[in-house]
């Protein structure tokens, strides 16, 4: 190996101030995460949904029964 490595140590004077910092990027989302979001907002709906359900009718076994 013939590359050249430079040491800079914490408080040196010679480091560069000049470049930006870079921009903050988005997490890329996997096929995985979208499809775990989509369970999991499913079911926050359809709990919502029995919970209105059971709120309107008054039936407290509704929800055992729809649960698959």
């Amino acid at each position: 190996m013939k590359t050249v490595i430079r040491v800079v140590k914490r408080r040196s004077e010679d480091i560069r101030h000049d470049t930006a910092p870079a921009p903050p990027t988005k997490p890329r989302l996997t096929t995985e995460m979208i499809i775990k979001n989509w369970i999991i907002e499913s079911r926050e709906c359809r709990q919502v949904a029995m919970s209105q359900l059971q709120t309107a009718i008054g039936w407290k076994e509704l929800g055992g029964s729809a649960r698959g």
